[in-house]
């Protein structure tokens, strides 16, 4: 597969077969993951794969009742999105495996670093999910997790107490047929000036 066309395959994937990603590919993936660059080098991912049926459970439950919430906070009401939402985080819409990706924290780190450590771990996010096409799978970036209580519950789950969240990403195979949301993507004269 051709890069160009692995960027444009990337989609958010909301169904997935209930079928486990094989061990040996996950690391493949996190691999790629940590060629991406980072400041200063700090390579500041820790990846926490699940591949447990039970947590995999048991943490659906949780992203479940955070959505739940966060639907009845916001004042969107689009009907055809809370469905597919609501359909996708009642079981991870079938996906088998969820990746999470913390920052290390040290003591008084410069005010600089926690950004640049954002950037890395995003740059590295991106690595795993083009990656992922080329192998035929889907992914789906959360951001739900992130903050608060859910966050708190999240690291109780996965017994992570010192490092912070930075994103969660629902991978697996895409279910046959399925056809993902395909959004509008700005025009580029909107995002590019030539200064």
């Amino acid at each position: 597969m051709k890069f160009q066309e692995i960027i444009n395959k990337r989609h958010s994937i909301r169904e997935f077969e209930k079928k486990k990603v094989p061990i040996p590919i996950l690391k493949r993936l996190i691999k790629n993951a940590t060629e991406a660059p980072s400041a200063c080098n700090r390579q500041p991912w820790i990846f926490y794969c699940i591949n447990n049926k039970k947590k995999r459970d048991e943490i659906s439950k949780l992203l479940l009742g955070a959505f739940k919430r966060l639907w009845k906070e916001t004042e969107v009401k689009n009907k055809k999105i809370q469905k597919i939402a609501n359909n996708f985080y009642k079981d991870m819409g079938g996906a088998q495996n969820i990746i999470f990706v913390y920052r290390k924290k040290s003591r008084n780190e410069a005010p600089h670093v926690r950004p640049n450590d954002m950037l890395s771990i995003a740059c590295a996010i991106e690595n795993l999910m083009l990656c992922s096409v080329e192998k035929g799978l889907g992914t789906c970036w959360i951001g739900t997790f992130k903050g608060g209580k859910i966050e708190k519950e999240l690291g109780r789950i996965l017994k992570i107490k010192e490092e912070e969240l930075i994103g969660s990403i629902v991978i697996g195979y895409p279910k046959k047929g399925y056809k993902p949301l395909i959004r509008r993507k700005k025009k580029l004269n909107e995002v590019l000036k030539f200064i």
